[in-house]
């Protein structure tokens, strides 16, 4: 199996010191910050015991999009690989339970049943835990609505060292699959780069850019490969 990686994006421009990201971080904090304030008004405005209807429904609209705004802000800080890291070492077979529920809901959303096979005695990873589980759900994400648009099937494998890359690696690889879709190769290249996504106006197509920017930030690495008319994500990390 071919796989392309997201070479493309220039991860971590080193020539730029860190100044864009650095500005990136300053002006999503700033527009948390405001919208903070809104979120914090609309509130207090919606807790008054005669608010007119007609007026609380549109504090409660506004009141909405602001906590949207503030959830978009925080995906555009990690696919402009800005995001703040804490590495820690990481037992997956352990946190996997713990962080199940999140894992499965895209594939309960969409109806498809997630075909897992993990291994079982994984040496731990060095990771962040909670970006790290953003990578998860955004490849889990990524199948669980291909395999629903196509009548597919989505499978999770996770390997220790010796299973899909050489032993002495120190590798835990994680592959994640779905059938019924077929990514031609002329177009792998450019599903790590934003708003390239396939999917309808709903979706910003930042999913996998962020999954190869975070990847990137905790030297793990990602690929995709398709063929056979199925579609495969691999994010490979260093054992701890």
């Amino acid at each position: 199996m071919q796989f392309v990686f997201p070479t493309n994006l220039q991860l971590g421009h080193e020539h730029s010191d860190g100044f864009h990201q650095e500005l990136l971080r300053g002006l999503t904090h700033k527009l948390n910050n405001l919208l903070a304030v809104i979120q914090g008004f609309s509130s207090l405005i919606l807790m008054t015991d005669d608010l007119d209807p007609g007026v609380a429904e549109n504090m409660q609209h506004i009141r909405e999009a602001s906590v949207g705004v503030s959830a978009l802000s925080e995906r555009i800080r990690s696919a402009g690989g800005c995001a703040k890291l804490t590495l820690q070492p990481l037992s997956l077979n352990e946190y996997l339970g713990v962080v199940e529920g999140a894992l499965l809901e895209p594939f309960t959303k969409n109806n498809i049943q997630l075909e897992a096979d993990v291994q079982q005695g994984l040496p731990p990873v060095q990771v962040d835990p909670t970006k790290f589980k953003d990578i998860l759900i955004e490849l889990l994400k990524n199948a669980a609505e291909a395999a629903s648009k196509s009548g597919g099937r989505a499978m999770l494998k996770i390997a220790g060292p010796g299973v899909i890359t050489p032993a002495e690696q120190r590798r835990v690889d994680i592959l994640v699959s779905n059938t019924g879709s077929h990514i031609a190769p002329e177009k792998l290249s450019e599903v790590f780069r934003p708003f390239h996504g396939t999917k309808n106006s709903n979706h910003l197509g930042l999913g996998l850019t962020i999954a190869a920017m975070l990847s990137h930030q905790m030297n793990l690495q990602i690929g995709i490969a398709s063929e056979n008319s199925t579609t495969t994500l691999w994010l490979s990390c260093p054992a701890a």
